[in-house]
């Protein structure tokens, strides 16, 4: 399916539950008041739409998306635990903790997604696009950023699924992060299908697969494909 029709889909359901804006979560007036707690705000709602759309989000990446230091994720993260919409894990030590959206969470948001069970082999990856999608809205926030979970319900049987889909001024670009190197093969077929769907091919990677891909870019045989060294807006300097 091509990246408008994902588009024309998600517009859709958004508009039949009353979604103002992608990462906002639909029926937030219903939400915003509890019977007991502290009332949910507009930034906590943002929060709880973010998280469905990536799976997850570790702290210091919630930061950087509200642009408030840890008290402020804190604080946020109490309220949504406390009305029952996330979990808070520590999952890798050293590292900060993941708020992590709930059944009721999920179903609060509107999303239709499943419960996300961490699994430690993904957990770089899931933050690793995260860390991207932040540079994305930080460099274009006009642009829409269609995740992955609403991709793999649209797809075709076969099609390989981005990490995420962009659409900014009128161009979709598919957007990969890669942390490994895959087989010529198989890194081949997929530019060759992506290309082949997509306006643009950007793939955000680590030094070894940044390595590989620059050299198919330089090439010339992928045209669409442009290559960038794997972001990570949520360091702090030291």
């Amino acid at each position: 399916m091509s990246a408008v029709a994902y588009r024309h889909a998600w517009d859709a359901r958004q508009h039949a539950r009353g979604s103002r804006r992608l990462g906002v979560v639909p029926g937030s007036e219903r939400m915003a008041r509890r019977p007991e707690g502290e009332q949910l705000r507009a930034r906590d709602l943002v929060v709880l739409g973010w998280c469905c759309e990536q799976y997850a989000a570790r702290t210091d990446q919630l930061e950087v998306l509200l642009g408030g230091g840890p008290r402020t994720v804190q604080r946020v993260i109490a309220r949504l635990r406390d009305a029952g919409l996330i979990d808070t894990r520590r999952l890798l030590v050293g590292e900060p903790a993941w708020a992590i959206p709930t059944g009721a969470g999920l179903r609060a948001a509107g999303q239709g997604f499943g419960v996300w069970r961490p699994r430690i082999g993904l957990l770089t990856h899931v933050a690793a696009v995260s860390d991207v999608r932040l540079h994305v809205q930080a460099r274009s926030p006009a642009s829409e950023w269609i995740p992955e979970r609403v991709l793999a319900r649209e797809r075709d049987q076969g099609e390989h699924l981005p990490d995420a889909v962009v659409i900014a001024e009128g161009q979709q670009v598919a957007i990969e992060v890669e942390l490994t190197v895959k087989s010529q093969r198989r890194i081949r077929l997929i530019l060759d299908e992506l290309s082949g769907r997509y306006d643009t091919v950007l793939y955000f990677c680590s030094p070894g697969p940044h390595r590989q891909l620059s050299a198919l870019s330089e090439s010339g045989r992928w045209p669409k494909l442009g290559v960038r060294d794997l972001r990570h807006p949520a360091a702090r300097p030291s």
